[in-house]
């Protein structure tokens, strides 16, 4: 497994180019046209003097594609004009903010005939000569949660951006735009799309969402019903599928695609969930092969704009045995925040031999190789290729809403871009690590549904103990004060100390590290006040992680000559490391004053299961282990727990997970 540690900025973002000895998708285009985002507010067909400029440079303005983009179709004659000279003028108008060559697009599979009848990618039991436990661990994750309903009540929405869907499919479950009535020609919700009850179809311009046997097998794999006695299993089994209609032959279509699951969401957050839908993923298998991220800068801005309202974009890279990090690849080869792209592997758990790879733009692998589900004209068969992992990814996305609690959802609500990045740092950090994936993604693994929906339902945290550090001293002194940082991630969180550039009175002993799980990290605060004139002085130090956890520490010094001596007083504070946890729990005490302290355990009925402390404890720092069993001396099941702290200021409650 591997963590990158920069941050990722949530705009478009410049991507170097390596070199190639191949074409880098720039020649599979429509002749003569090109896509071009203008500047907000800017119609051309209402600026006649506009329409000139742009006839001036050799081209023609065609029709407007999206309603939230502002991105139009111009065309231009190739037998007249130099394709490159066209579109350098074109960028350099003032009016126009991107602009790029309408590339065609290619579906992403590697369709088998129906025979493989097994899920061994929610559970694989060495079925079909695979290995026992290469797969993405479903039915344990499936003990946490099943809910297609956040804590506030939405419900979940993954949008599949494909060829089509089969629409009376019996073991598929849609989502319906209620606000809309069908076939009546009418917009009746003012979304801008006219019968969209069902969808929408970018081929056709209207409601009309087509059969396609490929979306219908991709939507099976996310959303399938389940326990409904019929068919096969969803990663996301109660989470609903928004079927739009618009994966291939050119980017006109894609661009039209996607403007629709922007504007869905987006909606729905300006109406509080009153219009439009709680779309958490989009989920594409289509795109270019050898695509040189440079040359679509409108995709890398659809994808970062769909992050911003809160949408996880999951791509499929090739089905090509290459390093897409040399050959090039969209969308995968875009390394934005608001991107997974994803990777193929067997039920041997390694990568496909002709599935893509990169170690700087592929996050992770998931199963993708003979994949049982849905099939057009309500059947059931096999399919392989990328287009089969990246459904994975986009039903895990919705399970990790359904996991995350009340007050992290509100968080969201407020920033939605914020679930986005984390959601992604918790899949590719929870992976289990397989050989073929090391050094060939980001992560260095393969999808792990459990251990992704564990880290939401208990998002990992950077403490700190003391919490807070009050300090008095006489002038021109120094004192070191030792903070004691701990994460309750189960797996290792980097992290940045940073202080206020203008208080060159405090410092700390390392700036940066890693705090792996279960083991505490000190770090010294050195205060020093020379020739600082008397008077209260207060900062924070911030202490933020991999996970986008920011912590913050208030400092508070006191600089009087007058005082006897140094006076240091701290906060206490109780945090478990790790969490979840496989057989150790470890409760990590900080107590200000001596006390009686009692520890036990309790499950979801309320019921005691295990007392692990009960007696006096010293002031200061404490560490009690839990071995993960009962009173009776007997391993406790997976599942979630709460540890109960009472001392003799009151009662204290966290949550773990027992692997």
């Amino acid at each position: 497994m591997k963590i990158t540690t920069s941050l990722v900025v949530l705009f478009l973002i410049t991507i170097s180019t390596a070199s190639s000895q191949i074409n880098k998708g720039t020649t599979e285009r429509e002749p003569g046209e090109l896509l071009v985002m203008l500047k907000k507010n800017i119609n051309p067909l209402k600026d006649p003097i506009l329409l000139l400029e742009f006839e001036a440079r050799g081209v023609q303005v065609d029709y407007k594609i999206t309603r939230s983009f502002n991105i139009w179709l111009f065309r231009f004659n190739e037998g007249v004009s130099i394709p490159d000279k066209v579109l350098q003028l074109i960028k350099a108008h003032p009016a126009v903010e991107l602009a790029q060559f309408n590339h065609k697009v290619q579906e992403r599979s590697v369709p088998n005939d129906p025979s493989f009848n097994q899920l061994w990618a929610l559970l694989n039991t060495g079925q079909s000569n695979g290995i026992a436990g290469s797969d993405i661990k479903a039915t344990e994750a499936w003990d946490i949660t099943t809910s297609g309903i956040t804590a506030h009540g939405d419900t979940i929405v993954i949008a599949v951006v494909d060829g089509g869907v089969d629409l009376n499919h019996s073991d598929l479950n849609f989502k319906k735009n209620w606000n809309e009535i069908p076939l009546n020609q009418i917009d009746d919700d003012n979304n801008g799309y006219v019968d969209d009850f069902h969808g929408w179809n970018a081929y056709s311009n209207s409601g009309n969402v087509s059969g396609h046997d490929h979306g219908t097998h991709v939507s099976g794999i996310a959303a399938a019903k389940t326990n409904n006695g019929i068919g096969v299993s969803g990663v996301s089994y109660n989470s609903k599928v928004l079927p739009i209609a618009g994966s291939g032959t050119n980017e006109v279509l894609v661009v039209s695609a996607y403007d629709y699951v922007f504007t869905m969401r987006k909606l729905y957050n300006e109406t509080n969930g009153a219009a439009g839908a709680y779309v958490v993923a989009s989920n594409s298998s289509f795109g270019i092969d050898a695509g040189d991220p440079t040359n679509y800068p409108l995709w890398g801005a659809m994808y970062d704009s769909m992050g911003m309202v809160g949408i996880l974009n999951v791509g499929s890279t090739a089905n090509r045995g290459w390093d897409i990090d040399i050959q090039g690849d969209i969308p995968t080869a875009m390394t934005n925040e608001s991107i997974v792209a994803v990777t193929n592997t067997t039920n041997r758990d390694v990568l496909n031999t002709q599935a893509a790879w990169g170690l700087n733009s592929i996050d992770l692998g998931a199963p993708g190789t003979d994949i049982y589900s849905t099939r057009q004209g309500n059947l059931y068969g096999t399919k392989t290729g990328t287009s089969m992992a990246s459904p994975m990814v986009s039903g895990a996305i919705a399970l990790l809403y359904a996991a995350t609690d009340s007050t992290r959802l509100t968080e969201y609500k407020e920033f939605p871009s914020l679930a986005v990045s984390r959601f992604k740092r918790y899949m590719i950090a929870t992976v289990d690590t397989i050989p073929s994936l090391v050094g060939k993604s980001v992560s260095g693994g393969r999808l792990n549904l459990l251990n992704a929906v564990m880290m939401a339902a208990t998002p990992p945290m950077v403490i700190s103990t003391p919490a807070s550090i009050n300090l008095a001293l006489k002038p021109d002194s120094t004192e070191t004060i030792t903070l004691q940082l701990s994460s309750t991630a189960s797996e290792p969180d980097s992290y940045v100390i940073s202080l206020p550039p203008d208080a060159n009175w405090i410092s700390t002993s390392i700036t940066q590290g890693v705090l792996m799980p279960g083991v505490p990290q000190f770090i010294n605060v050195i205060i020093n006040t020379t020739g600082m004139p008397e008077g209260t002085y207060s900062i924070n130090i911030s202490v933020n992680d991999y996970f986008l956890n920011q912590l913050v520490i208030p400092v508070t010094l006191k600089v009087d000559r007058t005082i006897p001596v140094r006076e240091v007083t701290t906060n206490a504070s109780i945090a478990l490391a790790p969490n979840p946890f496989d057989n150790v729990q470890q409760v990590l005490i900080n107590l200000k004053h001596k006390s009686d302290v009692s520890i036990k355990v309790i499950n979801l009925q309320g019921k005691e299961v295990a007392s692990i402390h009960k007696g006096l404890l010293s002031q200061g720092s404490h560490t009690i282990t839990w071995n993960g069993t009962n009173n009776q001396n007997q391993s406790v099941i997976s599942g979630v727990y709460f540890i109960v702290v009472t001392d003799r200021f009151g009662t204290v409650t966290l949550k773990t997970i027992k692997k």
